[in-house]
């Protein structure tokens, strides 16, 4: 998949990126959406431009169409004696590539540049609420349990 191009995304991209998530969630996981396609790009258009800060996306690009595309959400943490001039995690969140592009690396190629953006950032840990599908890929990346993490509600 030399073809494909990893990058940030831009505003424009978000229409792109909605599609994506409508796709993955409506047409491939079932979900009942309660408003149009439209109407869900503008969203997805408004949350990007008002989570600029804590939010990065970066897109996999082929021939100048989005195909692929994985957020990285920054939370900051109250400074610490260690690190007085505060303290950062990340998440990766909605890692999505398009049928087409399955199968070549472009999910770990995605990850990795969040990955590093995280580093950039200086987050202390980054975690990741992986399906069955992608969790092989992440711990590739890196990624492993972690014995004290927990979450309300559980899951069974």
């Amino acid at each position: 998949m030399d073809d494909v191009v990893i990058r940030s995304s831009r505003p424009g991209d978000m229409t792109a990126v909605a599609d994506l998530r409508w796709r993955w969630s409506v047409e491939e996981d079932g979900a009942v959406p309660t408003v149009t396609p439209d109407e869900y790009r503008d969203a997805m258009t408004a949350f990007a431009a008002e989570h600029a800060d804590s939010h990065r996306c970066v897109v996999a690009e082929r021939d100048g169409v989005v195909l692929g595309m994985a957020w990285l959400a920054v939370h900051p943490r109250p400074p610490a004696p260690h690190r007085p001039r505060g303290r950062v995690t990340a998440e990766l969140q909605t890692v999505y590539v398009h049928p087409d592009l399955r199968g070549g690396g472009v999910a770990g190629r995605l990850v990795t540049a969040l990955l590093d953006l995280a580093d950039e950032l200086g987050a202390e840990r980054t975690a990741v609420h992986s399906s069955v599908v992608g969790e092989a890929l992440y711990r590739r990346l890196g990624f492993g349990d972690a014995r004290l993490l927990l979450q309300r509600p559980p899951e069974d």
